[in-house]
């Protein structure tokens, strides 16, 4: 089984203040997700995977940043069609049933029940521990899961309390983070309707690939709204520059203003 308790005492030490300073400037940006990465990895020895995401329980989750190896962002759809369920950091939703809660789970690969689970995501990938911060939300659970390869190994009581001291600042700021990405992009829907009738060249998923580059996502960004990989979006950005005649983005927004 794997261990969860529910966290009654914290404290962030004084040199999270500048790491503290950099979340807040970059909420709402692209750069929260690397502002979190660039933390874990100062306050840790290093991890393989950092993801952040806001559930409402087993079947619903919304993924705000995701850190791993190619080889598992290929396999985040099927994750969150056919895994998350099954996924064991929903079994430490209930250590924090009451907002402002906050609990941590530890997972080594003996702990997983499923089979196929451990096998995908842990044993061949070389995962020895996975660390997960749960804080309940006025409307969600919100959450920071880190992963540890083999040539790393577990984490220390240091380190987790580092994690703890880390989350406690980041979690509260993700509802805030995905209203200013809203705030701040025009309506993807509209682009797309616009590149229908302007480049009925390209396929359906070109237009909804191009219309989120011209609004303004990442490449990062685009993957997790319309989950797909990452690669999967770079490859039909390419193939749309080369139907369009364009090589840049700037290029693409000039042929969508006339």
């Amino acid at each position: 089984m794997s261990y969860i308790r529910k966290i009654e005492e914290w404290r962030a030490p004084v040199s999270m203040g500048a790491i503290y300073e950099r979340l807040l400037q970059t909420t709402g940006t692209e750069q929260f997700g690397p502002a979190i990465h660039d933390a874990v990895m100062t306050v840790t020895g290093g991890a393989r995977r950092i993801y952040l995401f806001e559930a409402t329980g087993r079947e619903n989750s919304d993924l705000q940043y995701f850190f791993c190896e190619p080889r598992l962002e290929a396999m985040l759809p099927a994750y969150s069609q056919h895994y998350h369920n099954i996924d064991p950091v929903c079994d430490a939703y209930s250590a924090a049933p009451c907002v402002s809660d906050i609990a941590i789970q530890r997972i080594r690969p003996e702990d997983i029940g499923s089979d196929e689970f451990r096998r995908r995501f842990f044993d061949q990938a070389g995962i020895v521990e996975r660390v997960s911060i749960i804080q309940r939300g006025a409307h969600a659970w919100r959450v920071i899961n880190v992963a540890r390869h083999r040539s790393t190994g577990i984490f220390s009581d240091g380190e987790l309390d580092a994690l703890l001291g880390l989350a406690r600042l980041a979690l509260p700021m993700l509802p805030l983070n995905r209203r200013r990405a809203l705030a701040r992009s025009p309506s993807a829907q509209h682009v797309e309707d616009r590149l229908h009738l302007l480049c009925p060249s390209l396929t359906r998923r070109e237009q909804e690939v191009c219309a989120r580059a011209t609004v303004g996502m990442s490449v990062e960004a685009t993957a997790i709204d319309l989950g797909i990989a990452k690669t999967s979006v770079m490859t039909y950005r390419k193939r749309s520059y080369q139907r369009l005649g364009i090589t840049s983005v700037h290029e693409l927004c000039a042929l969508l203003a006339h």
